[in-house]
Order: C-alpha cells, then structure tokens, then sequence
C-alpha cells in the first residue's frame, strides 16, 4: 500500500512538472511571438520615418554627383596624360635630332 501512494505522489509530482513546463513553454513562445512583432512595428516605421527617407535619397544624390565628379576627374586626368605623352614624344624626337645634329658635327 505505502508503494502504491509513493507510486502515486511520484505520478502526481510529474504530471505537476510536466504541466508546469508546458505552461513556461507557452510562456516564452508567446514572449518570442512578441518580441518579433515588436521589431516588425519598429524595422516598419523607420522604414517609414520621413527623416530616414530623406537621409536615403541625400545619400543616393551625394553619390550621384560623387560620381559625375569622378568621371569629370578621371576624363581630365586622360586628357592631361594624353597632352603629356604629346609633350614627351617631341621631346624625344627634338633630343634625338639634336644627338644627330652633335653627331655628325662630332664626326666632320
């Protein structure tokens, strides 16, 4: 008989510990659910804040120009290493015509 109530009061114990488990279960599921819903609501109105979106389309234009900028730059850059690469051409062919110049006086 004490087997059967000790039996018993182990069953009891359990089924109280199962039942509070499960209810700590639902417990932080529905903590979880909330958390997420509170993270959607916020990503959605920053998504929606005035002052982000404004921010957004100031960073969008900055690069544009940035971009224009660097292309004017670069395109300015080649021209001048163009111009440079004319300027050391006559250079070359002006020295070398003076060496034959100096050469053939050298050489009389």
């Amino acid at each position: 008989m004490r087997s059967k109530l000790l039996l018993i009061a182990a069953a009891g114990a359990a089924l109280s510990l199962a039942a509070c488990s499960d209810q700590h279960a639902q417990e932080v599921k529905e903590g979880a659910k909330a958390a997420a819903s509170d993270v959607k609501d916020a990503a959605r109105e920053i998504a929606n804040d005035p002052d982000v979106k404004e921010a957004g389309t100031a960073i969008k234009e900055s690069a544009k120009e940035a971009g224009a900028e660097l292309k004017e730059a670069a395109g300015e850059a080649g021209q001048e290493l163009k111009e440079a690469g004319k300027d050391l051409k006559q250079d070359a062919k002006e020295g070398a015509a003076e060496s034959k110049k100096q050469l053939n006086e050298a050489t009389r």
